[in-house]
């Protein structure tokens, strides 16, 4: 069996998000795939035994590369209040940065490819904790409301990703909170 090589499979991954965006979940084929990437068609299937595994990797690549970046700028000393906002602010900019990545979510979650896999849960659980202690303090401190965290997440994350909408469709910036008065 051959080497994977990090690097190319991160090409797959790319070039896979790039196609979906233009043809769709299901417009994706994996010799157009192979093609766009610079690769042997028998190549894909050394990384992914099919296409389903292609796009459960791509979800869990996306999740781990996409929500990475929530805590930058983030100390540890930062009063809770800071964090919210800042965690609030990389989760908003990412959304600006990375359309991509909101829209292959919007499919992945409404397609016969998504699946709760024991996997894909811990790794959901992994990236999202940062988040859910960060509104169980806020709770604590009685900063955020009390109600389920969950939901909570849920519906600021929804929220967020409806204004970066706006924003990219619109054309126009959403002004920083400090201009604001946030």
């Amino acid at each position: 069996m051959r080497t994977k090589d990090e690097a190319k499979e991160k090409i797959i991954l790319d070039t896979a998000l790039r196609l979906i965006m233009q043809t769709g979940l299901s417009g994706l084929k994996m010799s157009d795939l192979a093609r766009e990437a610079g690769v042997a068609t028998g190549t894909v299937y050394v990384y992914f035994d099919d296409k389903p595994a292609l796009i459960q990797r791509l979800y869990a690549y996306l999740l781990r590369k996409s929500l990475s970046d929530l805590n930058a700028g983030i100390a540890a000393t930062d009063p809770l209040r800071v964090k919210i906002q800042k965690i609030t602010r990389n989760y908003l900019d990412d959304n600006l940065k990375y359309p991509e990545y909101t829209a292959f979510f919007e499919q992945y979650f409404r397609s016969p490819y998504f699946a709760e896999t024991e996997a894909i849960r811990a790794e959901e659980a992994s990236v999202m904790q940062p988040i859910y202690d960060l509104v169980v303090e806020g709770q604590q401190q009685m900063i955020i409301k009390e109600a389920n965290p969950d939901l909570l997440v849920t519906l600021v994350c929804g929220m967020l990703n409806e204004l970066a909408k706006q924003a990219l469709f619109s054309q126009q910036p959403i002004p920083s909170a400090k201009a604001t008065g946030s």
